[in-house]
């Protein structure tokens, strides 16, 4: 993912709900009132909550998909901001925007975020994209350096890599010399990031000298860095047991309090107020099949213990009678109105009762089953890392990958629940309860 390019599109977007805000005063307000000076307080909210929504929804997807899924981001963005911001400021009566500007903004505000877009996918799209020129230190395993590139950063061009010859020119590029080399080819290839994936060609001496480039400017990582920074997980396979004692993070303790306070504060009205979608939804699923519209199950919980987790039934009741079973695409066992209620997470809502009673939270690693658990955990190092910390309704893992039932899937989501684990904060939390929102309009990989 390019930053770059992300923060020109959140810039361009602030100045669009600016002059949504500014063209809307011109129209409704007397000359003599000024939309930032006389309603400071509506304008604030207006802004930060069309912030939100437009981060909620990731509508900087500009170019990473067809233009009718971004027109309905930035539509439904333009809308929840809208909304929620006249809920807000219309219970302050000093900073009410009148209501027809309030509907005018709605307008101008899509008008100007998709006219952007619209030019930008006529005309500027190839502009825009500013390609990071990357050095490896390093050939062997780099296939593996370019396929993280590839995903995560695709307009980055590998310059090539220093080292021992000999590596796959189509993963590594060409042969730019020894590690040697490395300050005179950074210089010549104009590189702006340098990739570490052999650490025995860093001597004190080289060492010294990138770190006075790095303080200039140049990016410099190992693949454990690389992984962290761009796919925003940690590979399992790259790690080890004194990595992560002296890696900073990891420090779960101080947000147990802070956690659990947010879950109850957070959890008790939503059950109140979702308390008849929940019921309606049970009542749906009792008239579409036989048995029981709720269902409990034992699942893994913190500290390795067993809990009774509560879901709205979206199965067949006779699809485990051959024993437990990993989910599958177009799964046979899921009712119709199961298919409807996975995608947008309606299946999910009792478990807030379990939040509120402590066995889970509202942000953790998914509960598994205790023989999905143990079989896992046999084949994935570190996987009981994940019960370092109560397991979530929806976490990490959740919103940046989707559904999968196979090792390799399991394998992402450890990496993702390891990187909430190290990372753990507020901060955090917060930004995964936003994506979460998103990922419910936008339903991806659900089954």
């Amino acid at each position: 993912m390019n930053k770059r390019k992300d923060n020109l599109f959140i810039a361009t977007d602030l100045i669009c709900f600016l002059a949504a805000l500014q063209i809307c005063s011109w129209l409704v307000l007397p000359p003599e009132l000024a939309i930032f000076a006389d309603y400071t307080g509506a304008s604030t909210f207006t802004v930060f909550s069309l912030l939100a929504s437009f981060y909620m929804l990731d509508c900087r997807k500009v170019g990473r998909e067809d233009f009718r899924d971004t027109a309905v981001r930035v539509f439904l963005a333009v809308l929840i901001g809208c909304v929620a911001a006249g809920f807000i400021f219309y219970s302050f009566d000093k900073w009410r925007f009148p209501r027809l500007m309030f509907v005018l903004q709605l307008f101008i505000t899509f008008g100007l975020t998709l006219g952007w877009r619209v030019l930008y996918y006529a005309f500027f799209r190839r502009f825009t994209a500013l390609p990071e020129r990357v050095l490896l230190l390093g050939g062997a395993g780099a296939g593996r350096a370019r396929a993280v590139l590839a995903e995560y950063m695709p307009e980055a061009v590998v310059v090539g890599y220093l080292g021992e010859p000999g590596a796959d020119p189509e993963e590594a590029g060409p042969w730019l010399g020894d590690a040697s080399m490395t300050l005179p080819v950074l210089e010549a290839k104009k590189a702006d990031r340098l990739i570490v994936i052999d650490s025995f060609y860093l001597d004190s001496d080289l060492a010294r000298d990138l770190f006075a480039r790095k303080l200039e400017g140049l990016k410099v990582h190992d693949m454990r860095g690389l992984y962290e920074r761009l796919a925003a997980r940690l590979p399992v396979d790259l790690i080890e047991d004194d990595w992560l004692l002296l890696e900073d993070g990891f420090t779960i303790g101080p947000m147990r309090q802070i956690k659990r306070t947010m879950d109850l504060c957070l959890c008790l009205p939503m059950l109140i107020a979702l308390s008849p979608i929940i019921l309606l939804t049970a009542l749906c699923v009792r008239l579409e099949s036989k048995g029981a519209a709720f269902y409990t199950q034992k699942r893994v919980g913190l500290n390795g213990k067993e809990f009774i987790v509560y879901k709205i039934r979206s199965m067949r009741s006779d699809a485990e009678k051959d024993g437990a079973q990993w989910a599958q695409a177009r799964d046979p066992r899921v009712t119709r109105i199961g298919r409807f209620i996975r995608k947008t997470r309606i299946d999910e809502l009792p478990q807030l009762l379990n939040v509120i009673k402590g066995d889970m939270s509202l942000i953790g690693p998914r509960p598994e089953r205790r023989e999905f658990v143990d079989d896992l955990a046999a084949k994935l190092p570190y996987y009981n890392v994940r019960h370092a910390v109560k397991p979530g309704i929806t976490g990490w893992a959740q919103v940046c990958h989707p559904y999968g039932a196979s090792l390799d899937d399991s394998r992402y989501k450890l990496e993702y629940d390891l990187f909430y684990i190290k990372h753990l904060s507020v901060l955090l939390d917060v930004k995964i309860l936003l994506k979460t929102i998103g990922v419910v309009l936008f339903p991806k990989g659900a089954r």
